[in-house]
């Protein structure tokens, strides 16, 4: 039996979005290695979207899925991309993979860290304004006629 279009598209699309998965499982920091099957799993039940690791392999690995809209939402919001990513968006650009990697971790800080840290970062922002002000106001002298 010949596969039809809607079963091409189907396979397309389980393809695309195991494809995208798989580099959201592999993604990681320097200090982080690439997330569990396990770990998702976890992770999404505590959330409130109950799914077994043998789940979250099935959505990794078999060779057909159609994974209900909540779950693609439930880890669309774990690994902080949107929605439609999974679906064929573009590539979430570097710095929004780093904030994401950042809002993670931020999230795992005690309040009392997330204040320190907020005023290193504000510190920073400050440091490199100044520094900024202090080159466009060089290179204004500079120019001719300034």
């Amino acid at each position: 039996m010949s596969e039809t279009p809607a079963d091409q598209a189907e396979d397309t699309t389980s393809t695309l979005i195991q494809s995208r998965l798989r580099r959201l499982f592999d993604a990681q920091d320097e200090d982080r290695p690439p997330y569990t099957e396990a770990e998702v799993a976890r992770e999404l039940t505590a959330r409130g979207h109950p799914i077994t690791d043998a789940g979250i392999r099935n959505l990794l690995r078999a060779p057909r899925i159609n994974p209900k809209a909540s779950t693609l939402r439930a880890l669309a919001s774990f690994f902080q991309v949107p929605v439609g990513y999974l679906l064929g968006e573009d590539e979430p650009d570097l710095a929004s993979r780093e904030a994401r990697v950042l809002a993670r971790s931020f999230e795992r800080l005690t309040p009392r860290s997330r204040r320190n840290l907020a005023r290193v970062i504000n510190n920073f922002l400050e440091l490199e304004e100044a520094a900024k002000a202090a080159r466009d106001s060089g290179s204004d002298t500079t120019q001719p006629g300034a």
